[in-house]
């Protein structure tokens, strides 16, 4: 048996979680048990004129099972263990001793449920031992008196063992619900290792492209700086604008304030690009109030990290769709390598039934996220996007195109 959660232990203020409750429950439940049937063996015995010794002996059984009922689903101690075995059993064996009561043999059997179902004793072959040793009194019975022996046995078994088939039933519910916290727990821990890796990839997003533009800026600003003194100053400045700015967006994250949108990151991705003297075309207009706008905004920050860090781009082209995006830029001389960005974006856009797929085509290296297209009853429906496919057709330049000239 585990040591108990902490999911049964009081919370603080006094209140108790379930398990704690349900285990309370069933604790007291055996405690009443025990001392209910020990009552009525005493009075019983009393009734029948039993021997003091054999009254006396039924009282410290019941309370030794008794104080063993508050151990039913962990070790008890040794020493309330071996007493209570003991002293049950002597008990019982009063039988050939004119003590024909029934209940004799309740503190021996509800003490062996108890130890056949708690570790290190958890076996069905203690059960069988004390079924035998139970059926010793039985036989001296038989002999003496002549009783019927099939009765007799078939008595005690099922009297032993329906003691252990409700110390097991208990101990087996129990177990279930252990297991049933132990996974909710471990749903909870799970639920923030996926908030932690959100936040993770989010910082990365915010201080990944952030770092790589203003190296570019530093390394423009020291190629300037011997012929154009002011442009290395722009340079500068625009490196220290995007550092606050970079700071700024990480404190809206940390603090939960931060939200991405595709409007927000064409806009910052726009600066960007041409701030590198890369030609920006942006074809059509952003989805408004689409559920993945969020993921397409992380696809296009995500491609201007990616162009900014693994190409020589001279133009970038930016397609806009109701239900998909598209970045292309030149200046791919190979296949990207190692693009992890757009490999876990490509699992958050399958769990909503989207695509992320790439293409690398004569130097030009093409970027395209789908999301899952509406039905005619609204319901989503996945659209798979082959990687190679060709792209989809652009919406019409009067629907909002846009296009940004080449910055040197």
């Amino acid at each position: 048996m585990p040591h108990l959660p902490l999911a049964v232990r009081p919370r603080p203020g006094g209140h108790l979680p379930p398990l704690a409750r349900m285990r309370r429950y069933v604790t007291w439940s055996f405690v009443a048990l025990a001392v209910f049937t020990t009552l009525v063996l005493v009075v019983t015995l009393l009734a029948e004129g039993a021997s003091w010794w054999l009254v006396a002996a039924s009282g410290v059984a019941g309370a030794l099972v008794t104080a063993h009922s508050f151990f039913w689903e962990r070790r008890p101690p040794v020493p309330l263990a071996v007493a209570g075995l003991v002293v049950s059993y002597l008990v019982w064996l009063a039988v050939p001793l004119g003590g024909q009561n029934a209940l004799l043999l309740f503190p021996f059997g509800l003490t062996v449920g108890y130890l056949a179902t708690t570790p290190p004793l958890a076996s069905w072959r203690w059960v069988a031992a004390a079924v035998v040793a139970a059926l010793v009194p039985v036989v001296v019975v038989e002999v003496d008196a002549a009783a019927p022996l099939v009765g007799l046995s078939t008595a005690v078994v099922i009297g032993l063992l329906s003691l252990y088939g409700i110390c097991r039933l208990n101990r087996y519910g129990f177990d279930l619900y252990l297991e049933i916290d132990a996974a909710r727990e471990t749903q909870s821990e799970l639920a923030v290792m996926r908030e932690r890796y959100r936040f993770s990839v989010d910082l990365h997003d915010i201080q990944g492209q952030a770092l790589h533009v203003g190296r570019l800026q530093l390394q423009l600003a020291d190629k300037t700086l011997d012929r154009d003194p002011a442009a290395a100053r722009r340079h500068l400045r625009e490196a220290e604008q995007l550092i606050v700015q970079t700071i700024a967006e990480t404190r809206r994250l940390a603090y939960g304030e931060r939200t991405l949108t595709l409007a927000g990151e064409l806009a910052n991705s726009a600066e960007l690009i041409r701030a590198a003297g890369i030609e920006l075309e942006v074809t059509g207009a952003p989805p408004v109030g689409h559920p993945a706008d969020d993921l397409f905004g992380h696809v296009v920050r995500e491609a201007t990290t990616n162009l900014l860090r693994h190409a020589q781009a001279e133009r970038v082209t930016i397609v806009l769709g109701l239900e998909f995006v598209q970045v292309v830029n030149d200046g791919a001389a190979e296949p990207m390598r190692g693009l992890s960005g757009l490999a876990r974006l490509g699992e958050r856009f399958a769990a909503v039934g989207g695509t992320v797929t790439t293409r690398h085509d004569n130097g030009r290296f093409r970027v395209e996220a789908r999301a899952a297209a509406k039905g005619a009853g609204g319901a989503p429906r996945p659209t798979a996007t082959r990687a190679g496919a060709a792209p989809a057709a652009a919406p019409a330049a009067s629907s909002g195109a846009s296009t940004g000239t080449r910055s040197a």
